[in-house]
């Protein structure tokens, strides 16, 4: 439920390089308690990028970490913290193409295709392929176990 409102997601950049996922964890705990923490990755290498997310259980903490750690050093590197944003669709300008109003009523008869005088591959009438046949074979799924009898 949480990923549908956005409420306390948070965008963390400028991280330093090689920084952990708990770090970043634990920079935002004192402000509310910390959902989720990632720093994201390079999806071919694995290398860890300079950004990352925090999910923050409210969006009043949300925005108290923004104001306490947005500027901030850690290791060196001036952090940027803003709330991230839910993409906004953006609608068709003059430009846009518009999909085709769907037709009621009776669909119009498709025209048939068939085979012409003279072409060499004709379209229809197509050639029936044979019904693949195959055999079962039976066993049992255990094997029988037979005692001699005495």
């Amino acid at each position: 439920m949480r990923s549908r409102n956005h409420k306390g997601n948070v965008f963390v950049g400028n991280l330093p390089p090689d920084f952990a996922d708990e770090r970043l964890a634990e920079a935002f705990d004192p402000f509310g308690m910390v959902l989720s923490a990632a720093v994201a990755r390079d999806p071919n290498t694995g290398a860890r990028l300079r950004y990352g997310f925090v999910d923050i259980a409210t969006e009043k903490a949300a925005k108290a970490a923004i104001a306490g750690l947005n500027g901030t050093k850690i290791d060196g590197s001036k952090l940027s913290v803003q709330m991230t944003e839910k993409p906004v669709k953006k609608p068709g300008g003059p430009g846009a193409a518009k999909r085709p109003p769907l037709r009621t009523g009776a669909a119009a008869p498709r025209p048939r295709l068939t085979a012409r005088e003279g072409d060499e591959n004709p379209v229809f009438p197509a050639v029936e392929r044979p019904q693949p046949t195959f055999q079962v074979e039976r066993r049992p799924l255990r094997p029988v176990i037979r005692r001699p009898t005495p």
